[in-house]
């Protein structure tokens, strides 16, 4: 056999596998959602966090991109995202997330400055792009996804009523999203727990974590215009 016949056989061989490696990676997408996702989710939030170079940030950018249309693209496929709430939201619901955020922010903005507290300075790009994507992404999966289902089925098997288990649930999970942050004493603090219980309402009135994550990255984006404003 001539070199040349072997090299043809040898990338014959690897486009086959990388082939066979697509068709493999594309099932396991389709099968298993409720993995692809979080992880996903994890890598994004990685690469944004760090994107602070123009290419990276635009690397970054194409990932959210991405990873919100395939966010999007599989809400409510398998059980496991549905018991994290990640479904679509009842009716109108997107819209009166998006309003509640903006409501949130505005409300935040108002108690720093009845407090005399800063919003923090200018932040860079990528970090607005996390603040508004994977970020609130990660945080609603973990607090409105998984810690609440948790929360509220433990109360439930306790014997606790519906509606008194669905508020003590919202409570609590703001509680454990406000420790989750760095200031964790203060007007601050208060303030996190306060948007925290916005986020939990939000995810019980429109049956949706989607929603929450959704008013949760409009939040975050008015506060960062803020911001920017503030110290331009």
């Amino acid at each position: 056999m001539s070199i040349l016949h072997i090299e043809r056989w040898h990338g014959s061989a690897f486009k086959t596998a990388l082939a066979r490696f697509a068709r493999l990676l594309r099932e396991n997408i389709a099968a298993n959602p409720e993995l692809f996702l979080p992880v996903t989710c994890l890598f994004v939030w990685q690469v944004t966090a760090i994107a602070a170079k123009p290419i990276a940030l635009v690397v970054a950018l194409l990932l959210t991109v991405f990873l919100c249309k395939y966010g999007y693209h599989v809400l409510g496929e398998t059980e496991w995202l549905r018991r994290l709430g990640w479904v679509s939201p009842r009716q109108g619901f997107w819209f009166y997330a998006a309003i509640a955020g903006v409501a949130a922010g505005a409300g935040v903005w108002w108690i720093a400055r009845i407090f005399h507290q800063t919003l923090g300075g200018v932040p860079p790009p990528h970090r607005v792009l996390l603040a508004i994507s994977s970020g609130p992404m990660i945080e609603e999966f973990l607090f409105r996804g998984l810690l609440f289902w948790l929360t509220l089925e433990l109360l439930k098997r306790r014997g606790m009523p519906l509606a008194a288990a669905i508020s003590a649930t919202v409570f609590l999970t703001a509680i454990a999203f406000a420790f989750s942050h760095n200031d964790r004493q203060g007007p601050r603090f208060y303030a996190t727990i306060l948007t925290g219980i916005a986020f939990g309402w939000m995810r019980v009135q429109s049956g949706s974590t989607a929603a929450a994550t959704l008013m949760h990255g409009v939040y975050n984006l008015l506060l960062s215009l803020i911001a920017m404003l503030s110290g331009a």
